[in-house]
């Protein structure tokens, strides 16, 4: 069952990574963000929506991961709405993620999969208005180049996609440089349009500035260290298998990287050395 977090919305949260599907219902509109994921849980989530009749419907992607978009097909007439990146993305690698989920999960989708085709992109910056709100929607590449946030201005909400997460470090898929100013947006449109709650791609809201902004210092730390101490250390001429073991040191909120996550760490670490290797 959903939770409501303010009036018309309500949060899904997937038993696979925390993984979180919003919904934003009233009678002007109906507004799914990221789909997902097990068939089951897409249909309860089909399910409330349809209850309620509104005049427009649209799904909108934080970005082409394939866990934030695979459950879209279950909501007919609904407009899509991404980045225009996501329509350069490379779709084979994440239907092949989501197939190697789905045999790990024995998963039985019943609808098969296509990879979506927004009917609606934008490049900077696009704003949908709602009935008594407005959502405006940001460019914010980093861990995706596709990679978007969502305000509720009304609301006082923002959508962070794969940002600000209480569960994961920064996962930089696309340009760590790009990652850091984009923590440098959060930051303003927190401030801009006084955000109270702000929904991760996985885990649990940020409630109120305190928690907000403690994660995206947080976030920040951690790039800080990772690209200042390798740069640091490619000055001092270690080889790249020396700077790697140093660089796993790193901790997150004052712990170590450890298990599941170290490997996600390990290819921060392999994208930062190529990207220094490629100034």
């Amino acid at each position: 069952m959903p939770y409501q977090i303010v009036q018309d919305i309500y949060i899904y949260q997937s038993s696979i990574w925390q993984t979180n599907c919003s919904v934003i219902l009233n009678e002007a509109a109906n507004v799914i963000i990221d789909p997902c994921y097990f068939p089951v849980e897409i249909q309860v989530i089909a399910d409330f929506v349809n209850r309620k009749k509104s005049f427009n419907k649209y799904i909108i992607f934080t970005h082409s991961d394939f866990d934030h978009i695979v459950g879209y097909q279950q909501f007919k007439s609904a407009r899509l709405i991404g980045h225009e990146e996501m329509t350069r993305c490379d779709r084979e690698v994440q239907i092949l993620q989501m197939r190697e989920i789905d045999q790990t999960y024995y998963v039985n989708r019943k609808i098969p999969f296509i990879f979506p085709e927004p009917d609606l992109t934008f490049g900077s910056d696009l704003r949908l208005s709602l009935k008594e709100d407005e959502l405006m929607l940001f460019h914010a590449p980093g861990h995706t180049a596709d990679s978007i946030f969502i305000v509720s201005a009304g609301k006082k909400v923002m959508f962070a996609g794969d940002y600000l997460s209480d569960l994961e470090f920064p996962f930089i898929y696309f340009d760590s440089g790009a990652y850091s100013k984009t923590l440098d947006l959060a930051e303003r449109l927190v401030r801009d349009f006084e955000i109270e709650n702000v929904v991760p791609g996985h885990g649990e809201l940020a409630q109120g500035k305190d928690e907000i902004f403690d994660r995206i210092d947080s976030d920040r730390e951690y790039l800080v260290n990772l690209v200042e101490k390798a740069q640091d250390l490619c000055i001092r001429g270690l080889q790249e298998h020396e700077i790697t073991e140093v660089l796993k040191g790193i901790k997150y909120r004052n712990e170590p990287i450890v298990g599941a996550m170290l490997k996600m760490h390990e290819e921060n670490i392999k994208l930062v050395l190529k990207e220094m290797q490629s100034l």
